[in-house]
């Protein structure tokens, strides 16, 4: 099938997952907040949050709450209840709506260099912070220069390699790779019930889930649905997330059901993207899909080498001491005389 068909089939089934996964919860419904209900519009506004091409609503996920009366021990369960409840159905308004749902590594900060332009006379016309602001004119940009335009610019005014001007870009600039700067803006633009979460929102939604399953300890009807819950949630977070990212979660057993779903989401973001390659490869659709769906393939196995990396499991990580020595003019790490990741060279052995 052509990249678009693949691309498509492949949002198609990830959506199915999540459905899967959430669908049959028994406070699962596709009925919106009633103070958003619009009249005219059927018993549950359904117009409201469709997908493009598609007929079904954003599922909405409720938990399982106490009956409170006067001061209640169970105030604090309330609380994380009701976070979880707020970004969660964020998370799955935005799926929905086919954004970039989540993004653990863009904090604030990050926002703050896409939307914040300094002072003209911050910086030195020369500097790399002022071009990616300021035109040679000096003259604002309507948004500023990402990574990769920035570092296309450097390359060629300065005569450097596309390698070099990179490590310039991302050393001496704040300047965003065009994917995150993009999802920033839009994010902005996003209105709130729908709006993506960024890292704080992420683990703020990770504490409540936390919080839920800690304070469900209990054997009564409630805690249970409620953890159950929590489970199937944090299963399909691992399973919203195209990029590598550690677990957010304290509690092991929620660690556990989220990285063993998201590095099965990554396992069959390659597959899909195998597939698309070869696809798109068959029916000759042309060099510019076969590559769009190997740079796809590139990036899933990318992501799926960070998380099977050392540093994602610092349980496995050498306890020896490292040392940084300057060989051949570059700095290299070793780890109890050896360089981690370097097979050592095979030992001769002559017998006389």
């Amino acid at each position: 099938m052509p990249l678009k068909e693949a691309a498509k089939a492949r949002t198609a089934a990830v959506i199915a997952s999540i459905d899967t996964l959430l669908g049959d919860l028994p406070t699962a419904h596709r009925a919106l907040p009633i103070g958003h209900r619009i009249a005219g519009q059927g018993c549950h506004g359904t117009k409201a949050l469709l997908r493009p091409g598609n007929t079904r609503p954003a599922a909405r996920v409720h938990f399982v709450y106490f009956a409170r009366s006067g001061a209640d021990h169970r105030a604090d369960c309330h609380r994380h209840l009701v976070v979880a409840e707020i970004l969660l159905g964020r998370v799955l308004a935005a799926h929905a709506a086919g954004l970039r749902p989540m993004a653990p590594a863009l904090d604030y900060a990050a926002e703050a260099c896409v939307a914040l332009r300094p002072p003209h006379d911050m910086f030195h016309p020369a500097t790399l912070e002022y071009r990616r602001w300021y035109r040679a004119d000096g003259t604002t940009r309507t948004q500023p220069l990402t990574r990769e335009a920035l570092s296309l610019r450097l390359a060629a005014n300065e005569n450097l390699s596309m390698k070099e001007a990179r490590a310039r870009v991302a050393g001496r600039s704040r300047a965003l790779p065009a994917a995150d700067q993009a999802w920033l803006i839009d994010r902005r633009s996003t209105p709130l019930a729908r709006r993506p979460l960024n890292q704080a929102e992420y683990l703020v939604l990770a504490e409540a889930l936390d919080g839920i399953w800690q304070v469900s300890t209990g054997s009564s009807h409630v805690e249970c649905v409620n953890r159950r819950i929590v489970l199937r949630v944090v299963a399909a977070l691992g399973s919203l997330l195209d990029e590598y990212a550690a677990s957010p979660f304290k509690i092991a057993a929620l660690s556990e059901v989220f990285n063993e779903h998201h590095l099965a989401h990554l396992r069959r973001s390659i597959e899909d993207s195998r597939r698309a390659e070869s696809d798109s490869g068959a029916l000759l659709a042309g060099p510019k899909a076969w590559f769009a769906a190997k740079s796809a393939r590139m990036r899933a196995e990318h992501q799926l080498g960070l998380a099977k990396s050392p540093a994602a499991f610092p349980a496995m990580q050498l306890s020896g001491r490292a040392l940084v020595a300057v060989v051949g003019g570059r700095l290299h790490t070793f780890v109890d005389g050896r360089r981690p990741g370097v097979r050592p060279e095979p030992t001769h052995v002559t017998f006389g």
